[in-house]
């Protein structure tokens, strides 16, 4: 019965237009890495393209050094992999748009 009344009041159209911006978004890391590289997985974000996006989105050197190896242990990113980080890739996102050409490390 809960989930009855959850599904009743979900917005189907609100989520298919989030769940679509969200696939534009992983469509277009995958963009920006195939230019980049040349050579890598298709359909799969490697570790090397989500460290670019987080040093864009404001790491700090100290937090880069810790995540890349612990990128080494880690699998390239799949769809579903990007949409379960996808607060994370929201808030890179939002952090590039908004400041450009900000070297301040703030993530």
């Amino acid at each position: 019965d809960f989930m009855r009344s959850l599904i009743s009041n979900m917005d189907f159209r609100s989520l298919e237009v989030r769940l679509f911006k969200a696939k534009q978004l992983f469509l277009f890391l995958l963009e920006e890495q195939l230019e980049d590289s040349g050579g890598a997985q298709q359909g799969f974000i490697s570790g090397e393209q989500l460290l670019l996006e987080l040093r864009a989105g404001g790491i700090q050197l100290e937090q880069e050094v810790a995540i890349r190896l612990e990128l080494q242990h880690i699998p390239p990113l799949d769809l579903l992999d990007f949409l379960a980080y996808l607060p994370l890739f929201m808030l890179i996102h939002k952090s590039v748009i908004s400041n450009p050409l900000e070297d301040v490390n703030h993530l």
